[in-house]
């Protein structure tokens, strides 16, 4: 597999973490009464809007590349997938530790989009 594909796959597996824990974020922030409640909120929406889609173009992308992405097994440190490309199968372990510091990467990188942008 290529870096290119590496990086399709780790985007087609985290990003819905990283969507998931926004929401959250959210939540809680909707939860909380802050004089810039409204600030955070839209800029968390915008956020989400960014995050949806680079979803789409790595759904896109995996599709158009006839990739079949597969969770096979899941326990407390670790999800185990089977990628299928170009007739090959190849087995990914995604580690708790290594999911987390990509996903505090990404956030970080959809933040600087909307702040410094």
């Amino acid at each position: 597999m290529t870096d290119e594909e590496y990086g399709l796959i780790r985007d087609y597996i985290i990003l819905p973490f990283v969507k998931k824990m926004v929401q959250n974020n959210m939540a809680k922030i909707k939860a909380e009464s802050m004089t810039l409640n409204e600030l955070f909120f839209r800029s968390c929406k915008r956020v989400l809007e960014l995050i949806e889609d680079d979803i789409n173009l790595s759904r896109r992308n995996v599709g158009r590349l006839k990739m079949q992405i597969t969770q096979v097994k899941q326990n407390d440190d670790s999800v185990e997938y089977e990628i299928r490309v170009r007739g090959y199968v190849h087995d990914i372990t995604l580690q708790r530790h290594v999911a987390k510091r990509e996903m505090a990467t990404m956030r970080d990188s959809y933040i600087a989009n909307v702040v410094f942008k």
